[in-house]
């Protein structure tokens, strides 16, 4: 049954990868390009540079992680955002302070774990909102982020960007096969393996797996579904946390001043992780194939001198035709549930 399950999926995938890239080859040709030509220089593209494409894919794998988990027990976290912006603040002000890597990372991340704890228990506890909460705390945490570096940690040298992490609190780069990569992927594959653990292996992640799919079979079962919500949103809080801290200590070592080296991960995260059916595991194949769309789509604009609306319209719709059938059988399972609880009342 469950090998069924599997074949399905990957059934499921290799279709939606050919339907999206034949509307993709569509939308070249009707656009007055050779989309042959397009679609090879994408995906070549996307693979002509290993370490920014792993370093790049590794950062958007946590807000992957940081919208999925939540997802799993029916929270939609869509603040990964202002997750990430205030985890890389926090890392690069304690790197500052104190010259440790690993003290930034962890602050970085308790930091976006907060952020998650207060969106969770607002709207656990205090019904109100989370996707409403999430996205008024991205803007604070976005414009409060550029005021902290405009005022307090610019670099006197270059004031478009914030002061260095120092050197004794980057992390740096290996050599792989004769390839330098940083270490940030390597980081980022061992917390989605503790991800997928946690999800698949413990009582926390049963019980945030049961309260997703029914709030009264996880209350029959003793288990407090709003509790379950709040540490679902705190555990994809620490993961948005994490991706701006890993991003700040491990991969640019600063911060911009308007946050371009950031902008838009979070909600990167969320294509990413329906792509990857919310499962860890599919995260981080679905965080490296995005990234390859976007960099190839990159490559696109130079080599073929596309417009980037164009390239951003064909990765787009290549994801869109990815995460559909997840979204479809995310939405089907939720009105089945909902039509079945009416039923029983």
């Amino acid at each position: 049954m469950e090998a069924e399950k599997y074949l399905q999926i990957m059934l499921e995938i290799a279709g939606s990868i050919v339907a999206g890239l034949l509307v993709a080859a569509l939308i070249l040709m009707l656009t007055g390009y050779d989309p042959w030509q397009g679609l090879y220089t994408m995906f070549i593209g996307g693979l002509s540079d290993p370490d920014y494409l792993f370093s790049r894919s590794s950062l958007i794998m946590m807000t992957g992680l940081a919208f999925a988990i939540p997802a799993l027990a029916s929270a939609f976290n869509i603040g990964g955002e202002g997750q990430m912006y205030v985890g890389g603040m926090v890392a690069l002000v304690v790197s500052l302070l104190t010259k440790n890597a690993f003290l930034s990372i962890l602050f970085g991340s308790l930091a976006g774990g907060g952020l998650g704890l207060l969106i969770g228990a607002l709207r656990a506890y205090r019904q109100v909102n989370e996707v409403i909460t999430a996205i008024m705390l991205n803007w604070i945490f976005y414009y409060l982020s550029i005021y902290l570096i405009t005022a307090y940690y610019y670099n006197p040298i270059a004031p478009y960007r914030s002061l260095s992490v120092p050197e004794e609190a980057q992390l740096g780069t290996i050599t792989l096969f004769n390839a330098r990569l940083h270490v940030t992927f390597f980081i980022s594959l061992a917390l989605s393996l503790i991800a997928y653990f946690l999800v698949f292996y413990t009582k926390l992640g049963y019980q945030i797996r049961v309260s997703g799919l029914s709030q009264d079979s996880a209350r029959y079962a003793g288990i407090k579904p709003e509790r379950t919500f709040t540490y679902s949103m705190t555990i994809g809080g620490i993961f948005g946390g994490l991706s701006g801290a890993l991003n700040v200590i491990a991969f640019t070592y600063y911060i911009d001043q308007l946050l371009t080296s950031m902008f838009g991960m979070g909600f990167d995260g969320i294509g990413v992780a329906l792509m990857g059916r919310n499962n860890p595991i599919g995260i981080v194949l679905s965080s490296i194939f995005f990234s390859i769309l976007l960099l190839g789509g990159q490559r696109m604009q130079i080599a073929m001198n596309i417009p980037k609306e164009l390239t951003d319209a064909l990765s787009g719709v290549i994801i869109i035709a990815l995460a559909m059938p997840y979204a479809y059988r995310m939405l089907f399972s939720y009105l089945r549930v909902r039509r079945l609880m009416r039923v029983a009342k």
